[in-house]
């Protein structure tokens, strides 16, 4: 993954505080999505630089403030101490509770004092403008990883998502494919069944228990601060649609996705 670049005025590369942050819309002149200013009222073609995102937040952790924000969003502040303010784009709703899992209650990435590299930054960018990230994850020598989304829990209220046993791109698709249902509107219940989201297998939900999250959904559990989030896994059948706990499920399909969740009662 190549690192999100910003353009920032001369004065805030050597040093001056950014007092306007940007995160343009596609096909923005200067053809980049972030941007970074001192305030000066014009900015010659020449004094804006090309800088890695990550060192922009580096240098100052307060601009990490407008990675929390959607496109077509601007913000600007008084001085470098000062508050960021929305000077353009959309009006963002407090966190609330979840009505769902009154019970949790993630502490969401930035926090004070922590620092951020390029792929948490490409985490947060992402939920702020497609409502959840996917994570895909693969091991050196093995066919077989797994995916699964950050951010949908914050969003819409909703478990996280894992498939497990899957090409790593495979898995991101048929991840990022239920992500996009529960967007438009669909919830995935663990017990339920689903069709079309792995290609010719139907996919049945279960509920990962908290215990499984840290060795398999990592990047989430630092995005929610701790395993506070609910997360489901979508465990695929056979072309004949039988699942792993079906008596007639292959014997060489078996070891591909693990048990997260809790056996259900004979």
């Amino acid at each position: 993954m190549e690192p999100a670049r910003a353009l920032v005025c001369s004065h805030v590369a050597a040093g001056a505080p950014a007092l306007l942050a940007a995160r343009d819309e596609p096909g923005t002149a200067g053809a980049c999505e972030w941007r970074f200013l001192c305030g000066a009222e014009r900015h010659g073609e020449g004094e804006l630089v090309s800088s890695r995102l990550v060192e922009v937040v580096q240098r100052d952790p307060s601009a990490a403030e407008i990675v929390l924000h959607p496109r077509g969003t601007a913000l600007e502040r008084e001085g470098a101490e000062g508050r960021w303010r929305i000077g353009e784009g959309p009006v963002l709703f407090p966190q609330r509770p979840s009505r769902r899992f009154p019970g949790l209650d993630p502490r969401y990435a930035p926090r004070p004092g922590e620092p951020l590299d390029a792929f948490d930054l490409a985490i947060l960018a992402d939920v702020a403008q497609h409502g959840f990230h996917v994570v895909a994850v693969a091991f050196e020598g093995e066919p077989e990883g797994h995916a699964f989304t950050v951010g949908l829990f914050r969003t819409h209220d909703h478990p996280e998502i894992a498939i497990f046993g899957l090409a790593p791109g495979e898995a991101a698709a048929a991840v990022a494919l239920a992500a996009g249902r529960v967007r438009a509107g669909e919830r995935l219940d663990a017990g339920g069944v689903a069709e079309e989201i792995v290609p010719g297998r139907r996919v049945a939900f279960r509920r990962i228990a908290a215990r499984h999250l840290p060795a398999h959904l990592g990047h989430a559990v630092w995005y929610h601060g701790g395993a506070l989030f609910p997360a489901l896994q979508g465990v695929w059948a056979d072309e004949a649609g039988h699942f792993p706990w079906d008596r007639w499920f292959p014997r060489e399909l078996r070891d591909r996705q693990p048990y997260l969740f809790e056996p259900e009662p004979a």
